[in-house]
């Protein structure tokens, strides 16, 4: 009687494992590659800072920011028309930031933005002399106060006018006047600070004597005139 035959083992159908490759090809993973159409772009943002007006940008852009001036912060915006950033401010210091004093001293009755008191110190020819400026209700007021001592040796204190280098300097003095030439015959020789009154029955010093002028009225004045005739202690003439 012959012997039954061993069967051999069944292979496993080749179809599970094409599938098995084929749903392992759809699966995403590291040999896949994700696309997106269009691509992602960040949107434009607000600088972090600031900018600065005239400033090169490249996008349609309205930012808010705060500037302080000094006075605590302040709102601003900055618009970016696509080309340069322009600042727009919304200050109101209250109380306003005064203004730096003039290097120089300003001349009396100039305009100016206050309140504000500045101090300067200037040379009649007796040493250094102290002069407070006042900015008060939109124009400077000078006080000065002349104490040479000793005196500037003159025969006519009025005289010491002459020692007076400056037209702020001169505006200073309540007994000093700057003068400028005028249109008229005889016409000031060069414009200087002089006595605040003519030389009407005053003695000259310093080898002058009390002589017609005629002066530009109007300078730093609101008017169109150009000759007034005065009466100065001047040197003699050529």
């Amino acid at each position: 009687m012959p012997l039954p035959r061993k069967q051999k083992p069944r292979r496993k159908p080749f179809v599970l494992t094409v599938a098995q490759a084929a749903t392992v090809a759809l699966l995403p993973g590291c040999f896949s590659t994700v696309t997106q159409n269009p691509p992602y772009v960040e949107e434009p943002g607000c600088p972090q800072e600031a900018p600065t007006t005239g400033e090169a940008c490249s996008d349609v852009l309205t930012c808010k920011y705060e500037l302080d001036i000094g006075c605590g912060p302040q709102p601003a915006t900055a618009n970016c028309d696509g080309t340069s950033w322009s600042i727009n401010t919304d200050i109101s210091c209250n109380p306003p930031i005064p203004e730096p004093c003039p290097a120089e001293m300003p001349s009396q009755g100039a305009a100016c933005l206050g309140p504000l008191t500045c101090s300067y110190e200037f040379d009649v020819g007796c040493g250094p002399q102290t002069a407070t400026a006042t900015c008060q209700d939109g124009s400077w007021s000078i006080d000065a106060g002349i104490s040479c001592n000793p005196p500037i040796p003159t025969d006519n204190p009025a005289d010491m006018c002459q020692y007076i280098a400056t037209e702020e300097e001169c505006a200073t003095v309540e007994t000093c006047r700057w003068l400028v030439p005028g249109c008229g015959d005889p016409a000031l020789s060069q414009a200087g600070c002089f006595a605040a009154q003519d030389c009407v029955g005053v003695t000259c010093g310093d080898a002058k004597t009390c002589q017609e002028a005629s002066i530009n009225p109007c300078h730093n004045q609101p008017c169109d005139a150009c000759s007034m005739t005065v009466k100065l202690c001047l040197p003699p003439g050529p």
